[in-house]
C-alpha cells in the first residue's frame, strides 16, 4: 500500500509539473500576454492578436516539445534496457549522427535552401537514422548468436564516430550560410511547431508509444540475464530486434519535431530508475513525463529568458543535464 502511494505521489507530481510548465510556457513569450490573457482566450473574450499568438505559435510549439521530449525519453529508456547500459541513448547507436549526415548531404548537394528542400529534410533525416541503425545491427550481429548488447554499443560508437567525421568533412566545404543552418539543426532547434507537422507525425509517435507499452512484460524479463530470460520463454533475439526498431522509429520521428537532441533520454532514464525502479509498466510513462517536462523547460528558457541569443533548445538541455550527470558520476565512482 505504501509503495502504491509512493508511485501515485510521484506520478501526480510529474503530471502537475508538466501542466504547470505548459501553462507558464503558454502565457509567456515575446509578446506581453499573461496568464489572465490565456483565461480570457479560453472564455472567448480575447482579441484576435492574442488568439493567433497562442493558438498558432505557442501552443503547437509546446505540443511539439511535449511529444518530442516524451518520445526521446522513451527511446532512451528502451535502448538502456536493450543494451543494459544506463548511459545508452539514441546517440550511442549513431541514430542522430546518421540523421545529421543525411541532412548535411542534402543541404550540401542543393544550390539553395528553399521550401521544397525543407519539406523533404525530415524524411531524409529519418532515412539516415534508420539506415545507420541497420548498418550497426548488421555489423554487430553474429551468426548463430544474434545481437549482443555489448557488441551493439561498441559498433554504434564506432559507426557514430565515423559518420561524425564524414559530416564534419562535408560541412567544412560548405558556404557560411549552409554551415550555420546545419550547425543550428545539429544543436537541437524545435522545427515542428506547427499544426500540419503535428497532425502528420504526432499520431505516428503515439502509435509507437502504445506498441512500446505493449512490450512491458518482455522488457522486464530482458532486465534479467540471457539464460534466465530464455528459460522464461522469451524469444530474446526477436524481442531485441523489436525494441531496436521501436527506439529507432521514436528517435528518427522526434527529429522532425525537435531537431537533433540526444540528452533527454539519458536524463529521463536515470531519474526514472532512481525514483521508480525498472518495472517498465511504471517506468516507461514516468520517463516520458520527465522527458516532456525537461524539453519544455529548456525550450521555454530559450524562448523567453534568452531572447535574441539564438541558442538552440538542445544546447540548453545539455546545460541543464550536465550538472546532474557530474553529480551522478561522483556518486557512482568507486571508493
Amino acid at each position: 500500500m505504501m509503495k502504491k502511494k509512493h508511485f501515485l505521489g510521484i506520478f501526480s507530481f510529474l503530471i502537475i509539473l508538466l501542466l504547470v510548465g505548459g501553462t507558464l510556457s503558454l502565457s509567456t513569450g515575446y509578446s506581453h500576454s499573461s496568464f489572465l490573457d490565456i483565461l480570457d482566450m479560453v472564455a472567448g473574450r480575447s482579441n484576435q492578436s492574442t488568439l493567433f499568438i497562442v493558438s498558432q505559435i505557442r501552443l503547437p510549439r509546446i505540443l511539439a516539445t511535449v511529444v518530442g521530449g516524451a518520445s526521446l525519453a522513451l527511446a532512451g529508456f528502451l535502448l538502456q534496457t536493450l543494451t543494459r547500459n544506463p548511459l545508452a541513448d539514441s546517440g550511442i547507436l549513431g541514430i542522430n549522427t546518421g540523421a545529421g549526415l543525411a541532412v548535411a548531404i542534402l543541404v550540401g548537394l542543393s544550390n539553395h535552401i528553399h521550401p521544397t528542400l525543407l519539406a523533404f529534410m525530415p524524411l531524409f533525416a529519418m532515412l539516415g537514422g534508420a539506415l545507420t541503425t541497420l548498418i550497426v545491427y548488421l555489423i554487430a550481429k553474429k551468426k548463430h548468436y544474434g545481437i549482443h548488447p555489448t557488441r551493439l554499443i561498441i559498433t554504434g560508437v564506432g559507426i557514430s564516430s565515423m559518420l561524425a567525421g564524414i559530416m564534419v568533412s562535408i560541412i567544412s566545404r560548405l558556404n557560411d550560410f549552409k554551415m550555420e543552418y546545419i550547425v543550428q539543426w545539429l544543436s537541437g532547434r524545435v522545427n515542428g511547431g506547427d499544426w500540419t507537422t503535428l497532425a502528420i507525425y504526432a499520431p505516428l509517435l503515439v502509435l509507437i508509444w502504445v506498441l512500446s507499452f505493449s512490450r512491458s512484460r518482455a522488457l522486464n524479463i530482458m532486465n534479467l540475464n540471457d539464460q534466465t530470460a530464455m528459460a522464461l520463454g522469451l524469444q530474446l533475439q526477436k524481442e531485441r530486434m523489436i525494441v531496436l526498431m521501436l527506439a529507432t522509429a521514436l528517435a528518427a520521428l522526434s527529429v522532425v519535431l525537435v531537431g537533433n537532441i540526444t540528452f533527454v533520454g539519458l536524463i529521463a532514464g536515470h531519474i526514472t530508475r532512481h525514483w521508480l525502479g525498472n518495472d517498465h509498466r511504471i517506468s516507461l510513462p514516468a520517463s516520458m513525463l520527465i522527458g516532456s517536462s525537461l524539453l519544455l523547460l529548456a525550450d521555454t528558457i530559450g524562448r523567453v529568458l534568452l531572447v535574441g541569443t539564438g541558442i538552440p533548445t538542445g544546447i540548453i538541455v545539455s546545460l541543464i543535464g550536465a550538472p546532474y550527470f557530474l553529480y551522478l558520476l561522483k556518486q557512482t565512482q568507486p571508493s
